[in-house]
């Protein structure tokens, strides 16, 4: 029976492993997805815009089907709202960036946002970070700055966006965090595609440029993605635990590299690949650092833990319970 256990828990993490993998590729062609769209003159809003009309629709259907329309009610409307302003620079900036920037660039200096979060963890939840995590996050800011200028000595501006789109990015989180303590995972994304859908929509008319077939095709795909990443990670991170499939999402940067070179051409400047370098080692170590932390007090990962959303690139954090203080 223990063996039987035992080859089940295996099966679920090789699971687990081949979802986030699943994951990070979809988002990765997502965002590729829409560098060709703004490629092609389309406002970021507009984008936005059509992703929501495709999302939304989609995830009320399985939302209600599979859970009931009582998943939805909450007393909390405008702390959902909060989040959406918090966290709506997130793909505003993010996909504005890839106007100019190489895929794997904007990336790279993305994944800067895990760094943020730690630091903001200490203000915003009391969290002890210890002298082990802190040395990670200033060694992760350094790569960052590194791979600002990503081309060599030409400092790109389209890297500030991807800065901003992460200093929002790691707000939105860190909200999601508070909110995922008293709301489900479900209401979260659905809230949040909705508000998101509903302000760029508003603001469409102001920016509105008419789509061939192709572009609206296109902006299916984008969404396609991003529905199918989001549900796959979900999925990963309830039979996986977080320790074992966070590293795997920095396969991102390979699908970064790899689909900006195979349409665009664009090859990584030595910036990049060192700053890159520097932020997932980092990112690794605060990763080991946490589940280190875990294991010693025998917590485990329940449902409701782990919340994301399908915005920008994957980037999934474990929820903290009330009253943590460990210092690492």
């Amino acid at each position: 029976m223990k063996n039987k256990k035992s080859d089940i828990a295996e099966n679920e993490q090789l699971s687990g492993v081949a979802l986030i993998l699943l994951a990070t590729a979809c988002l990765s062609l997502m965002d590729g997805t829409i560098k060709y769209l703004v490629g092609q003159g389309f406002a970021v809003v507009q984008i936005l815009a059509v992703r929501s009309w495709f999302i939304v629709p989609v995830l009320l259907i399985w939302v209600l089907h599979t859970k009931g329309g009582g998943v939805l009610r909450t007393r909390r409307k405008w702390a959902h709202f909060s989040r959406v302003v918090l966290g709506m620079g997130a793909p505003y900036f993010f996909f504005t960036a890839l106007k100019t920037m190489a895929l794997a660039d904007a990336t790279v200096i993305f994944f800067g946002s895990t760094f943020i979060m730690t630091a903001l963890s200490v203000p915003v939840f009391k969290e002890k970070v210890g002298v082990h995590r802190w040395s990670a996050v200033i060694i992760g800011f350094v790569g960052v700055v590194i791979a600002m200028k990503p081309s060599g000595n030409v400092f790109q501006p389209g890297a500030l966006y991807v800065v901003v789109s992460s200093i929002s990015y790691a707000l939105f989180m860190l909200s999601t965090r508070w909110l995922g303590l008293r709301e489900g995972a479900f209401k979260q994304v659905v809230y949040f595609n909705v508000w998101i859908g509903l302000a760029a929509s508003a603001a469409l008319p102001l920016s509105f440029k008419p789509m061939t077939g192709m572009d609206v095709a296109m902006a299916g795909l984008a969404s396609a993605f991003a529905l199918l990443g989001h549900l796959s990670s979900t999925r990963a991170f309830a039979l996986a635990p977080v320790g074992l499939l966070a590293p795997f999402e920095y396969s991102g940067l390979l699908w970064a590299s790899g689909i900006g070179y195979f349409f665009w051409r664009e090859i990584p400047g030595p910036n990049a690949l060192v700053g890159g370098a520097v932020i997932v080692a980092c990112g690794l170590y605060l990763v080991h650092r946490e589940s280190k932390n875990h294991r010693a007090r025998g917590r485990r990962k329940t449902p409701g833990d782990v919340v994301a959303d399908p915005i920008v690139a994957p980037a999934l954090i474990a929820t903290p319970k009330k009253g943590r203080d460990q210092e690492s």
